[in-house]
C-alpha cells in the first residue's frame, strides 16, 4: 500500500518543520543578543552581518517565517469552517502569496534593490 501525498499532507509537514526551525532560530537570536553587552562584541556581530552567507540566512528567515506565518492562516480558515472543497484551492493561494512576498521581501536583504 502506497501513501498518497495530498496537498494538506505536504502543508502539515511544512507547517512541523518550520515551527521546530524557527524554535531553533529564537534560541539562538536569544544566545546572540545576550552577547551584546559587550561594545567589541556588538562591533564584530554587527560586521558578521555584511556576511553574504548572513544575507542568505536571513533571506532563509524570511522564507521561514512566511511559510509558518501563511500556512496557519490557512489553518485558521480551515479551521473557521472553510469548505473542504477549497482546501487545495486556498493552499495554492497560500503558496503563491508566499513565494511572491519572499520574492519582495527576499530582494532587498540580498541587496538586489536599495
Amino acid at each position: 500500500m502506497r501513501y498518497r501525498w495530498h496537498t494538506g499532507s505536504f502543508a502539515w509537514i511544512v507547517h512541523r518543520i518550520t515551527g521546530v526551525l524557527l524554535t531553533f532560530y529564537i534560541l539562538l537570536h536569544l544566545y546572540v543578543l545576550s552577547n551584546l553587552k559587550d561594545p567589541e562584541n556588538y562591533r564584530n556581530i554587527m560586521g558578521l552581518m555584511e556576511h553574504p552567507l548572513v544575507k542568505i540566512a536571513e533571506v532563509g528567515l524570511l522564507g521561514l517565517v512566511l511559510a509558518h506565518s501563511l500556512n496557519g492562516v490557512r489553518l485558521l480558515l480551515i479551521d473557521l469552517g472553510l469548505s473542504s472543497r477549497l482546501h487545495k484551492r486556498v493552499f495554492w493561494a497560500v503558496f503563491t502569496t508566499g513565494v511572491l512576498l519572499f520574492i519582495i521581501g527576499g530582494l532587498p536583504i540580498i541587496g538586489g534593490l536599495h
